[in-house]
């Protein structure tokens, strides 16, 4: 049996995958989470098919804007009130035809803050037969890390969820969750009371940042150690994300694991504030449905990093969902070697070309890079090899390896993974062209090493 190329301790792997992974069928039905979110609501359906794996079958969006239905009073609308049982009534309809055996729905800031909140969630048990479950801000802010940090090679650092009605934040050390935190900042409702014009003069923006930096100030963590990284999760930091890769040619198209610069998001934050709502959703990149609050979404994602004082930020694309999935299947954050090596191998299992005895050939001839490749200083450099030497078997099925490695949602990975990975691909083909940009991406120290292991996998 194969034991993921060595590329992590026998201690970190879960029983069933330290002896060799086998793939017995998923041990729970697939479940759908249902999340009410303060701008849009979302259902996801998703299965656990192997330790360190949460895979989403399908998935479903609606913009609610829930946010806008509270009125002075903090009461949630007659309107709001219909349109919320009508999306849940729907997305539970869609999650039994994508087979969910069960149906956890969530709701966040603007219920959360609704006073008659009592009557929505009767009606909905009522006429559904659902249960809704009012997260609090230090739960909603505990999932959304768990579900941030599933898919990241993270373990210690301060996660920031920026959702349409409130912003969560929590501190992480080790992988495990040592403080939470909930502030009335939503990128939606923040938007609508401090930045009314349209376009938003330099006045309200002046005075929106004002406002958020008071408010961090307060009680928000502050200052990030050596060791800890800043994370953001949320349609705002996604969305801004996207349009900062366009700003100059990236090599890799998705935002998940991006490293989002203080200056460049500065930047994408005062274009969009130069424009109206109209002209924002016509930027490719920007939906409609986020384009009247992403201003207010970049100034609470500027002002936290401020806060902070984070240089850079990664983006995750799981947050809140994935974190109520992971629990649901008593799913810890496992090391990210393991997401990798498993995802990868799941990968090549769905595409078939997984065969044990060529895997094993591969491993042998990627441990002779280094007689010790998890105590190597270059280890992550090395694992990108063995995980490269892998992907190389998609060939087999007529795919390009690169193509796969950055059009599948592989966990686990980051820009620098996913461009070392892709540079010694190309390396190994001779392809010193296609290389290039992927090299562009990594330290200097890394780039002979990188070529020296596509030579020997070559």
């Amino acid at each position: 049996m194969v034991t993921l190329m060595g590329v992590f301790p026998d201690s970190s792997a879960p029983s069933a995958v330290a002896d060799g992974l086998s793939f017995a069928p998923p041990s729970k039905a697939p479940l759908a989470i249902v999340d009410l979110g303060s701008n849009s609501a979302r259902v996801v359906v998703v299965e656990h098919p192997i330790p360190g794996v949460i895979e989403v079958v399908a998935e479903e969006r609606l913009d609610l804007r829930l946010a806008t239905e509270l009125d002075e009073n903090s009461r949630l609308s007659e309107r709001g009130i219909a349109t919320t049982i009508d999306a849940v009534g729907e997305f539970a309809a869609f999650a039994r035809e994508a087979g969910a055996d069960s149906i956890r729905v969530v709701a966040t800031a603007a219920i959360r803050s609704a006073r008659n909140r009592a009557e929505l969630l009767a009606r909905v048990h009522a006429e559904l037969g659902l249960a809704i479950e009012v997260l609090d801000g230090s739960e909603e802010a505990e999932y959304a890390a768990t579900g941030a940090l599933h898919g990241l090679p993270i373990r210690s650092g301060v996660i920031v969820d920026i959702g349409g009605g409130s912003t969560e934040v929590a501190r992480v050390i080790a992988g495990r969750i040592v403080g939470a935190w909930s502030f009335p900042l939503g990128a939606l409702s923040a938007s609508a009371e401090w930045l009314t014009e349209d376009p938003p003069t330099r006045k309200q923006i002046k005075a929106m940042r004002r406002m958020v930096a008071e408010t961090l100030a307060t009680s928000a963590p502050s200052g990030l150690a050596e060791s800890e990284k800043l994370v953001a999760t949320g349609g705002s930091a996604r969305t801004l994300a996207r349009l900062a890769q366009r700003q100059a040619p990236y090599p890799i198209p998705r935002t998940h694991g991006y490293a989002l610069e203080h200056d460049t998001l500065r930047d994408v934050g005062a274009f969009l504030a130069g424009h109206s709502a109209i002209e924002r959703s016509a930027i490719d990149g920007v939906r409609a449905g986020r384009a009247d609050s992403i201003v207010g979404g970049a100034i609470i994602l500027e002002e936290m990093m401020r806060h902070l004082g984070a240089d850079r930020l990664t983006v995750a694309s799981g947050g809140i969902r994935e974190g109520l999935a992971m629990r649901a299947f008593g799913e810890p954050v496992p090391q990210p070697r393991l997401v990798r090596a498993v995802t990868v191998e799941s990968l090549l299992r769905h595409y078939r070309v997984w065969d044990e005895d060529d895997m094993e050939a591969r491993a042998i001839r990627a441990d002779t890079l280094s007689p010790d490749p998890i105590e190597d200083p270059f280890s992550e450099t090395l694992e990108a090899a063995r995980l490269a030497s892998m992907l190389r078997a998609l060939a087999d099925a007529g795919i390009h390896p690169v193509d796969a490695l950055l059009s599948e949602d592989l966990a686990g990975f980051d820009h620098t993974m996913l461009a070392r990975v892709a540079a010694i691909l190309h390396l190994i083909e001779g392809d010193k062209d296609a290389a290039r940009p992927f090299l562009s991406l990594l330290p200097g120290s890394e780039k002979r090493l990188l070529r020296r292991c596509a030579e020997l996998l070559a």
